[in-house]
């Protein structure tokens, strides 16, 4: 099993230094500050909300893997596809499919991505707000899907190649941003695990709670205050004991979170996870 932790335009240590992250985001927070005076975000006291506590699944494969934080940075694509209008939208790409090797992604043609792997997220990508026909190949060339997408305008989507019964598809997930204020972020859960239907995703033993959130579900945002919290991924039927996976998160104000949970092998049990976080600019 494996985490993956991505914070969008963030860096995260595998074992954080609360004092290193806090003196970290002073730094971030005074930087956006002097490019926008009119932003007045206090920095969060990251000591006294750190959570030391961890509580990790027993039927993980090893130690490493069970404490593994992987950071994955966003892969470039070209800035603009078929932009012949001054109506765009944004589009990113997930690979969410387990069994396969890296992925390239073209737009109308286009090369979007090349060498998508398992878990991999791309950068947004401006396109013309229309039909857009994706298309996702092998290294070698094999065409495994085919099909259209609508881009509207002014809105971002994020497309996440996933594993499903008859081989490969992909799912659009609208990308919302939270309007929680200062103090608050928002968070949600998607589930692409062919394997594991069902989860549950639970911060800090029942503060706040997804149950049974059902293979390609997307629920809705739920408002959480800023702070440090464990997020507990489990097998909807398991016991609450049982976890398959945890992860240390911390909740800005004014962001939006995604928990992604999807298959590095299509075994049961065998989860990722990946946590976005994307901000207004």
């Amino acid at each position: 099993m494996g985490i993956i932790y991505y914070m969008h335009g963030t860096n995260t240590d595998q074992n954080p230094d609360p004092d290193k992250e806090a003196n970290k985001l002073a730094e971030e927070t005074n930087e956006t500050r002097n490019q926008d005076p009119s932003l007045d975000v206090p920095v969060p006291d990251l000591r006294a909300d750190w959570l030391l506590e961890r509580s990790l699944s027993d039927n993980s494969d090893s130690d490493e893997h069970r404490t593994s934080v992987i950071t994955v940075f966003p892969k470039p694509i070209i800035p603009c596809y078929d932009c012949n209008t001054t109506e765009n939208g944004l589009v990113r790409f997930l690979n969410a499919a387990a069994g396969y090797e890296p992925f390239q992604i073209y737009i109308n043609k286009q090369l979007a991505v090349n060498g998508l792997d398992n878990g991999d997220m791309s950068q947004y990508g401006r396109v013309s707000a229309k039909m857009q026909t994706v298309t996702v190949e092998g290294q070698n060339g094999y065409v495994y899907l085919e099909k259209q997408i609508e881009v509207s305008r002014g809105q971002a989507i994020t497309i996440a190649v996933i594993n499903s019964d008859s081989g490969l598809e992909i799912m659009e997930i609208m990308d919302m941003y939270c309007n929680g204020g200062i103090n608050s972020g928002c968070f949600r859960v998607c589930n692409l695990s062919i394997t594991n239907r069902k989860v549950n995703v639970i911060l800090n033993g029942g503060e706040l709670t997804f149950k049974e959130v059902d293979y390609k579900e997307l629920t809705g945002f739920k408002y959480q205050k800023t702070g440090f919290y464990l997020v507990a991924v489990m097998s909807s039927s398991a016991q609450s004991e049982n976890i398959l996976l945890t992860s240390n998160i911390y909740i800005r104000g004014n962001a939006s979170y995604t928990l992604y949970v999807f298959n590095w092998s299509n075994t049961m049990n065998a989860i990722r996870i990946l946590i976005v976080e994307d901000r207004r600019n």
